[in-house]
């Protein structure tokens, strides 16, 4: 296996069928087929199935795509990182950001990122916390913003805030609500995989409640409709409510009697190297982070304190 094979692989993947993929690629289609054949016959699986609509994926094919994808990102970014001018960083840099967090952060990252750091080509993704979580393990993310509060196996962690959790609801009362009180309204959730409604779940869980919602979306423009349209309220995090530049016009209640909150960390892959790109990328979003709650933009959240560096002081170990 090579890299020759593993961009012609992913050429076929993305392309869709092996005849797109010798155009885009600029090689005979018989080349394109002698290395799939040969990748076939060197993995002993079938990695593709061919019919009338192109090429699928078999489960081999989509095993291997992922780390195609990975390998052939890497050595680009190492290609870059060593062509590129000394104390330039430069290169691709993927980071991942759930969709609340892809709101409040996404287009201001971008552009501090292509007005401080012209030479690095930066990817944003938008996904769930677990198929982020997932892609990061893989490779095909350098960073990932992720609801977790300590190290876990496979992640480098930096603990960067606390997010609190809302009561929302379309009714212009904005006093605390008792959490039993929530509990016997309809309430409308993030769909059951999300770790906002893992959350809440525990939280109710040990106040001897549970949520039975009446509906779960795991988009939150429909989530932000439904409520508005007084269907039902709804539990979230003051980011679920910013679209872009504003604000959904919708009443964000405190809970009176239970704190529910989420912490959300800087996190990479534990066995990755972390270029200067990629390291420049991470504090400028840290920046970003900081300036954005300090300044009262991001609401209903605390930076979390970085640990505290050792006194030089301190007395040596006896």
């Amino acid at each position: 296996m090579d890299l020759r094979q593993l961009r012609y692989f992913a050429g076929i993947v993305q392309a869709g069928s092996l005849a797109r993929a010798a155009d885009q690629l600029h090689v005979a289609q018989s080349a394109i087929s002698h290395h799939l054949a040969s990748l076939e016959a060197e993995l002993d699986r079938q990695l593709v199935t061919r019919g009338p609509k192109g090429i699928a994926l078999t489960e081999a094919g989509a095993v291997l795509y992922r780390h195609a994808e990975a390998i052939l990102r890497h050595v680009e970014s190492a290609r870059q990182e060593v062509s590129s001018r000394p104390n330039v960083p430069s290169g691709h840099v993927s980071i991942g950001l759930p969709p609340a967090l892809a709101a409040v952060l996404g287009f201001e990252l971008f552009v501090r990122m292509r007005n401080a750091y012209p030479q690095i080509l930066l990817q944003l993704s938008n996904a769930k916390s677990s198929l982020l979580r997932e892609r990061l393990d893989n490779g095909r993310l350098d960073i990932a913003l992720l609801f977790v509060g300590q190290a876990e196996r496979g992640l480098t962690v930096e603990p960067l805030l606390i997010e609190e959790l809302f009561y929302v609801t379309a009714g212009p009362d904005s006093s605390p609500i008792g959490i039993a009180d929530a509990a016997q309204r309809p309430l409308l959730m993030c769909g059951p995989a999300s770790g906002i409604q893992c959350t809440v779940q525990d939280v109710f869980r040990k106040h001897g409640l549970t949520v039975t919602p009446i509906g779960e979306f795991d988009a939150l423009f429909m989530l932000r409709r439904a409520i508005a349209s007084g269907i039902g309220d709804s539990i979230l995090p003051w980011s679920a409510l910013h679209d872009g530049h504003q604000t959904i016009a919708l009443n964000c209640r405190r809970f009176a009697d239970a704190t529910l909150a989420r912490p959300v960390a800087l996190c990479f892959s534990d066995v990755g190297q972390r270029s200067p790109a990629i390291e420049a990328v991470a504090l400028t979003l840290k920046s970003l982070v900081r300036e954005l709650v300090e300044n009262g933009t991001w609401q209903g959240v605390s930076m979390i304190a970085p640990p505290a560096e050792p006194s030089c002081s301190a007395a040596p170990p006896v």
